[in-house]
């Protein structure tokens, strides 16, 4: 036998176990009968091919099963797709762990008012000793004032110092402060939200709730301390439950001030239609509010410092830009009123018409009347008026 054959005869003894079994060891003798591949060692492991997001999404054609441990997530993942449709899944991922978070210098963006929608509110909590780790984010509703949410993405910590932001959503059922119970990356703490409630004095001692908006209001995702069309509202006839016309808001931006109503109702609505102080079925506000009183709006004036908002007091058709100020957290539209004979737009811009619940059971030329809180860039006072005319209605927490 040629030295050739004899070679190749040892070579077949050698690889013919392994034939056999399709089986292959590194660092022992004997694999596992259950591996095709077993590695063996009492002091080493195996090591991953590590790679970036970017690098891994560069792999041409990634087979089904392909692992790597990604440098960027710090996560061993597998294409659980295909290879032209790859679908990285993690498996196993490092914890994301900060050393501290700071709910109290948490930087709150937006406001919130008490029974409104949050719009665009969130709050960004720093943190200090961030691993580079991913989060899986937080879903948090709020205590003390509840109906929030604060919602946190899921994302990774910086290496380092860092901010994470928290979306905040819901409707808040009164107003004072909301907290949430921010517990992420091994550290927590309260985060506490203001509610804003449009709240001023009736009298020497008390504050009341009124709503942020005139009823009827356009648009209540807007800020009601800044005047506006949107927030203007509708106009009400004394002592009805619907508005005095058209539709469910006030006029718009360019309304005319001479615009007129079809239909009018020139007939007046009778005593104890609205009370003082109780809340009827004609009271147009809505649940848990009523009417303010001829007494709760003259202690608006004797007992809040107040603010004369807008300096063009006029007439103007597209003048939507005056307001009184009561206190720190009120503010009434110089909303004008819609007149008793035909529901003509008046004095919008210069003058502000808000009814009181409380009854005036005078006439005048035949016609009943109601009491009003009027107000101009320099008086306001509690005045009649015929209860035929629209004027503005913000309601007040029963």
């Amino acid at each position: 036998m040629t030295i050739k054959a004899v070679r190749i005869s040892l070579c077949i003894l050698l690889v013919w176990p392994v034939l056999l079994r399709a089986q292959a060891v590194i660092g022992g003798d004997t694999p596992d009968p259950s591996a095709v591949l077993d590695i063996q060692s009492n002091s080493q492991g195996m090591l991953l091919p590590r790679l970036s997001t970017a690098q891994r999404d560069a792999i041409p054609g990634p087979g089904t099963g392909l692992m790597i441990f990604n440098t960027t997530t710090f996560c061993v993942e597998m294409n659980a797709g295909t290879a032209s449709a790859p679908e990285w899944i993690r498996m196993q991922c490092r914890t994301g762990t900060v050393t501290s978070l700071n709910c109290g210098s948490a930087v709150i963006t937006g406001t919130l008012y008490a029974g409104y929608s949050a719009i665009g509110a969130s709050a960004s909590i720093p943190y200090s000793g961030g691993n580079g780790a991913l989060h899986n984010g937080q879903v948090v509703t709020s205590t003390g004032v509840t109906g929030l949410t604060a919602t946190l993405s899921a994302g990774t910590f910086a290496n380092g110092d860092g901010t994470l932001t928290y979306s905040i959503t819901g409707t808040p059922s009164s107003g004072n402060t909301a907290s949430f119970a921010i517990n992420i990356g091994g550290q927590s703490c309260t985060l506490n939200v203001s509610v804003t409630t449009c709240r001023a004095r009736v009298n020497a001692t008390d504050y009341k709730n009124f709503q942020c908006f005139n009823l009827g209001a356009a648009n209540t995702n807007t800020d009601p301390f800044t005047p506006g069309w949107q927030i203007n509202g509708g106009y009400w006839q004394w002592g009805r439950a619907a508005q005095a016309a058209p539709g469910p808001v006030g006029p718009e931006h360019d309304y005319s001030n001479s615009w007129y109503v079809d239909g009018w109702n020139t007939s007046s609505a009778q005593d104890s239609s609205w009370k003082d102080g109780t809340k009827t079925v004609n009271d147009p506000c809505p649940s848990g509010y009523r009417l303010p009183t001829k007494t709760e709006y003259e202690g608006l004036y004797t007992f809040n410092t107040m603010t004369v908002i807008g300096s063009d007091w006029n007439n103007a058709v597209t003048n939507y830009n005056t307001g009184r100020k009561f206190g720190d957290y009120l503010m009434l539209p110089g909303a004008g009123y819609r007149t008793y004979d035909s529901g003509y737009l008046g004095a919008r811009g210069s003058r502000g018409d808000y009814w009181c619940s409380t009854e005036n059971s005078g006439t005048y030329d035949s016609y009943k009347l109601g009491w009003e809180l009027i107000f101009d860039n320099n008086n306001i006072f509690i005045n009649w008026g015929f209860r035929i005319y629209g004027f503005s209605v913000r309601c007040v927490e029963e």
